[in-house]
């Protein structure tokens, strides 16, 4: 019997009858679609990196070889009444499941590109903001990748700011800007990233090709950088800096050092008043955009650069001398979530505010010396080839002909993974 299945698939090894491109994946899970994804690599593979998005948190795992041993009972473990979609990490073993399938009566497509096109995929939310608030805020989100990136624009003449771009969906950027007759005119990274090749210089070269007007890129003026790029015209934030979007809405720049020694926040003030209201009736609203400092339920790593210790100090006097001193309304935007903790929804963003942080993440209440040892001792494996996106990132390319899939595997590991009980 396999020998029959093999022999039929010696021609043609793909075809577009048998594939699903990812971004159309992700419409069936957004729809809610009766389908079944089957991921067909090993256990090693699968625990260390998942589709995880939606009501398909954790896929059945049947490694490829074991479906060729046709097992009746393995694959009754397989409906047959649903569409059934195989993924690998490329495309090629879930394309040799699919096709199996197929021939013993399933339906079954196989995801074009597998885990690394997967990883190109996004997904935009609207932050809720005041009604009356001169600013609106999208979240965008690279869902494999758990990368998040903002774009801010003003109410007021449609001007906007993006922060921390991903190389990868860059694009997502464009369009939201499209769609909400946006002009971007900054383009921020919070700090110098280590599990992704920032998006910065290739979003900005793309606005200006639009010919929409000068984009301003800005990094933080306390990392390393040795840019080439003289394409672009380079802006070095530091501490106390604004970042103006319009007469009414700007970002203050806050030096928060521990995850690198440059990081920096971004705190969204704006005194939503108009004329015609007086001051007692003014209203404050503030979001902060923590980058990889803090983030919903942990906080930022401190031994990418060497130092951890030296890091993990900083980022407790970050953290109790600058963030959970704010109004405990703010609200935390951060640059990454870890998807084995939090269940990404379509079109839901994900925050939290100061004050629930500083009940939910057991590390913001701890003293200096518990939080620098738990912190130390409680890393996760260092993002894949981390020192090698550290050096691309600090070139400022837009990196046109980089192959960044095997690059980028994996999910980010930029936040301290452990809780104390």
């Amino acid at each position: 019997m396999i020998s029959f299945l093999l022999s039929g698939m010696n021609g043609q090894a793909t075809g577009n009858n048998q594939e699903i491109e990812p971004t159309e994946l992700k419409k069936k899970i957004d729809n809610h679609e009766n389908i079944f994804i089957l991921d067909v690599r090993t256990p090693q593979e699968y625990e260390a990196w998942k589709l995880s998005y939606e009501n398909q948190q954790s896929p059945k795992l049947i490694p490829v070889d074991r479906l060729f041993m046709n097992d009746p009972n393995l694959l009754k473990e397989i409906p047959k009444d649903q569409e059934i979609v195989t993924l690998c990490a490329h495309g090629n073993r879930s394309m040799m499941a699919a096709r199996l399938l197929n021939q013993l009566g399933y339906n079954v497509k196989s995801v074009r590109g597998g885990m690394a096109g997967w990883n190109k995929v996004y997904d935009v939310a609207e932050v809720p903001v005041p009604i009356e608030a001169q600013f609106r805020i999208w979240q965008i989100r690279r869902i494999s990748k758990g990368c998040m990136g903002y774009i801010v624009s003003s109410k007021e003449d449609k001007t906007a700011v993006a922060i921390d771009p991903s190389r990868e969906i860059y694009e997502a950027f464009l369009s939201v800007a499209t769609e909400n007759g946006l002009n971007i005119i900054k383009v921020i990274d919070t700090h110098q990233h280590a599990d992704h090749v920032s998006g910065v210089a290739k979003l900005t070269s793309a606005i200006a090709r639009q010919g929409n007007g000068e984009v301003l890129a800005c990094f933080s003026s306390l990392e390393e950088y040795n840019t080439e790029n003289t394409e672009i015209r380079i802006h070095y934030i530091k501490d106390g800096d604004k970042v103006q979007l319009s007469p009414r809405v700007s970002l203050e720049v806050i030096h928060t050092p521990g995850h690198t020694n440059g990081s920096m926040s971004y705190l969204l003030n704006s005194a939503n008043a108009d004329a015609n209201r007086g001051a007692d009736e003014k209203s404050e609203t503030s979001f902060l955009f923590t980058g990889d400092t803090l983030f919903v339920d942990s906080v930022g790593r401190p031994d990418l650069r060497e130092e951890a210790k030296k890091y993990a100090e900083l980022l407790y006097q970050t953290y109790h001398q600058k963030i959970v001193t704010l109004p405990e309304n703010t609200l935390v935007l951060p640059a990454h979530f870890n998807a084995t903790s939090i269940a990404l929804k379509h079109a839901e963003p994900i925050s939290e505010t100061v004050g629930s942080l500083k009940k939910k993440v057991k590390l913001l209440s701890m003293n200096e010396d518990e939080f620098v040892h738990h912190v130390t001792d409680t890393l996760p494996s260092r993002p894949m080839n981390y020192k090698t996106i550290i050096e691309i990132n600090k070139r400022i390319l837009p990196f046109d002909d980089m192959q960044m899939p095997d690059l980028e595997a994996g999910p980010n590991s930029c936040a301290v993974s452990v809780e104390p009980k």
